[in-house]
């Protein structure tokens, strides 16, 4: 088996953040150190990951996040945009046609509305003088510009300061004057300034350029989902997920049906249970878009057959480009949260009066014209962000992870290992992993060799995958004890995630 090289818990007395890029976690930093909470930090670094990371997120992506305030009262946003009222179908697999609505900019603001201390101007201030001051290209983003020089070039984006620069290859400093000026009519004239007026009108004729349905008139319409999020138990301890249209749903679902099974120890049997569990659950996923799906789903739980091999369905997408942001402060507000674009720079459209690309969120919708989850002008699509928060007592974490249909796969992986093995969490977020795509269960081939054995005589066809490939996530997470004041945060190994703590 070969080595992993860990990564240290990071623990402070005043805010710790955790996040997909060093340059997010040093903007969420700077916004606690002037005197902002978990809230207007965690604003900050998704701000700053929208910059940063064009091929995972951005102005033109969405966000989905819970957050608990210092009071103890806990909500979700989600920011998610629906799809064009004009939307016809069937739909295309690429382009303008699969783009919803944008939700990040209106979910971004609801949450320093709703939760935080500062004013925009001081939360989005980082970002912004990444933006104007430029960025380094990361390796992730110059494979994705290498990987996809068709689909942006037809989206427009050969005169974007990105593709310019995609021939000087990482640690190139990319300069953003357009994105910048978007993020100034943001702070000047908050969320309406972005879906009315001169940004909305660019975003219609950028769409309508590929035959795109989105009018003024949907941009102009669009506002978060604000609610409470999900609460389950597991073993006494609360488990928060985002509530639908999210499919964090799946992972409570998983929890609550293994909560009638022996608590995991770890073995084959109880890996299985758990490859049960989830892939059982994601036999409902359609079903998440529906009024009372909260209810009706958790009802439906107990149902998951676990005991022996289950029917599979092909549910499992391999799209990974989002990312994470998890904050916590020593007052106990804690947010957990994922930015994405969906596929790599989303639907490739790029505005280029605004600086940036819009999100081809709609492909998540099923095929199936049957389904609940079938497309329709003005409806949310189930959507893979997946946010979790746990409540042990005193503890109070934000957890999350990118990788689509992945990510309720890795985060039931973490919280069974910590919660009933009683590993730490730093531990049970490098431990090697496994999640199932197309009916296989891949692996990271640094598994016990023993227990990679076990899984196939269970019936599971096992795929070997390198350790860290991005296929199994990039957990971010963020704690406050309140009974001894410590903040920490950890950030998986897997990725550029990386965490800080003052």
């Amino acid at each position: 088996m070969s080595q992993r090289l860990p990564r240290p818990r990071i623990e402070g007395q005043h805010l710790a953040v955790s996040c997909g890029h060093p340059l997010a976690v040093q903007a969420a930093l700077r916004v606690g150190a002037a005197g902002g909470n978990a809230a207007d930090a965690a604003a900050a670094a998704a701000a700053a990951l929208t910059v940063i990371l064009p091929d995972a997120c951005g102005l033109g992506g969405d966000l989905l996040c819970i957050i608990r305030k210092a009071d103890g009262t806990t909500t979700a946003i989600n920011g998610v945009g629906c799809a064009p009222s004009g939307l016809q179908v069937p739909l295309p697999t690429d382009g303008a046609q699969v783009a919803a609505v944008p939700g990040f900019v209106r979910g971004v603001c609801d949450l320093i509305v709703q939760a935080g201390t500062l004013t925009r101007a001081e939360v989005l201030a980082p970002a912004l003088e990444l933006a104007r001051d430029g960025v380094p290209m990361t390796r992730d983003t110059e494979e994705a510009l290498l990987a996809y020089v068709e689909r942006l070039s037809r989206g427009g984006a050969d005169d974007s300061p990105w593709v310019k620069a995609r021939a000087k290859g990482a640690g190139t400093i990319v300069k953003l004057p357009e994105t910048a000026a978007t993020l100034q009519t943001v702070i000047d004239g908050g969320a309406d300034a972005f879906y009315n007026g001169p940004i909305a009108e660019a975003i219609v004729r950028a769409m309508a350029r590929e035959g795109g349905a989105m009018s003024l008139e949907d941009l102009a319409s669009h506002e978060s989902v604000i609610r409470p999020p999900v609460a389950t138990d597991y073993r006494g301890v609360t488990v928060l997920a985002q509530p639908p249209s999210s499919q964090a749903m799946l992972l409570t679902m998983a929890l609550r049906r293994l909560s009638a099974e022996p608590a995991s120890d770890a073995s084959p049997v109880a890996h299985h249970r758990a490859v049960e569990a989830m892939t059982g659950a994601f036999a409902f996923r359609d079903r998440i878009t529906q009024d009372g799906a909260d209810a009706e789903l958790m009802a439906l739980a107990d149902s998951i057959p676990i005991a022996e091999r289950a029917s599979r369905v092909d549910h499992a997408k391999g799209y990974n480009h989002t990312t994470s942001v998890t904050v916590a402060d020593r007052e106990g507000t804690v947010v957990s949260m994922l930015v994405s674009v969906f596929d790599a720079f989303g639907c490739a459209t790029w505005v280029p009066e605004g600086g940036f690309f819009v999100n081809d969120r709609l492909l998540s919708f099923s095929r199936d014209p049957e389904s609940p989850n079938a497309p329709a002008g003005g409806k949310r699509p189930v959507h893979t962000l997946a946010p979790a928060m746990i409540i042990d007592g005193q503890r109070i974490i934000g957890i999350s992870t990118p990788s689509a249909d992945g990510q309720v796969q890795a985060l039931l992986q973490v919280l069974l290992a910590h919660l009933d093995e009683g590993a730490d969490l730093t531990d049970a977020t490098e431990r090697p992993r496994w999640r199932v795509v197309d009916d296989r269960l891949h692996v990271e081939h640094d598994i016990d060799p023993a227990l990679r054995a076990a899984l196939v005589d269970l019936g599971h066809e096992v795929v070997d995958e390198e350790p860290g490939d991005s296929l199994f996530g990039s957990i971010c997470a963020s704690e406050i004890n309140l009974a001894t004041g410590l903040v920490s945060a950890w950030a998986d190994p897997r990725r550029e995630s990386w965490a800080g703590a003052w």
